[in-house]
């Protein structure tokens, strides 16, 4: 089971770099984040090699205020291919810097889900993620926390993906997003888990540690452990405790 600790979420009272140390101090040596273009990346990159880090995912992003901020609501939807394969390209050369080993890429929001500029944009990227071996994970979002997100349901994505059929695309499974859309099935993940990059999660509701809702995340890792995944695990909760106090389940399932 390899973990990664959202640090943009966790660790809320430290300085964002001395968040990296934390996590050391957990037993874990991976770390993710959001968007990289408010962080200071040569520092991200010599903190990751002092410390003998590794990063797992960070969105794909732009320096340019506004194509950043609409990333940062989703552009596929909008079949903004050209904007997208920009962004792409600015961010590879970080994805590569930091080892990552795949960016969040979001769908889109305020507008129907349009399956066909959707799939338009993620295989225009085909050729510059096959060429630099680079991964993107398509992101769900439940749409009572992003109110307006184009597609917050699991299967058309599942059934988008198996479509493109590349393994530098797959899902960024959230729990937490699709137990809030009353949309979580552990057989449909089970059965998918090839099409699955990355999952991510919290307890719901809430978005607290897991033992603080109704989901029971130690028999679904258990699950998931026992198939061929290969990707994280990612913890991406807002803590009620200590963070170094909410790690139980992990230990529970590592122990078990």
């Amino acid at each position: 089971m390899k973990v990664s600790l959202c640090i943009d979420m966790m660790f809320s009272t430290a300085e964002f770099y001395d968040k990296f140390g934390l996590v050391k101090g957990c037993g874990y040596d991976t770390a993710e984040f959001w968007k990289w273009t408010n962080k200071d990346v040569d520092r991200v990159e010599n903190i990751l090699k002092s410390e003998d880090m590794k990063l797992s995912i960070f969105n794909i992003d732009s320096t340019d205020e506004q194509l950043s901020y609409d990333l940062s609501r989703g552009i596929l939807n909008d079949g903004r291919c050209e904007d997208f394969i920009a962004a792409l390209k600015e961010s590879i050369p970080v994805y590569k810097r930091l080892g990552a080993s795949a960016m969040i890429v979001l769908i889109g929001e305020n507008a129907p889900y349009n399956k066909d500029k959707v799939k338009a944009c993620l295989t225009a990227a085909l050729p510059l993620l096959e060429e630099h071996d680079v991964n993107l994970v398509v992101e769900p979002l439940n749409d009572k926390d992003r109110i307006g997100y184009s597609m917050p349901w699991a299967t058309p994505v599942f059934e988008l993906l198996d479509e493109i059929n590349s393994p530098h695309v797959k899902m960024l499974y959230d729990i937490y997003h699709q137990n809030m859309m009353g949309d979580f099935d552990l057989k449909q993940v089970l059965d998918n888990i090839h099409l699955i990059g990355h999952f991510h999660v919290a307890d719901c509701p809430g978005r607290h540690q897991p033992g603080t809702g109704g989901v029971d995340y130690v028999s679904i890792i258990k699950a998931i452990n026992k198939t061929d995944y290969k990707g994280h695990i990612g913890l991406e909760y807002r803590a009620t405790l200590p963070d170094s106090e909410t790690l139980g389940f992990l230990k529970e399932i590592e122990n078990a």
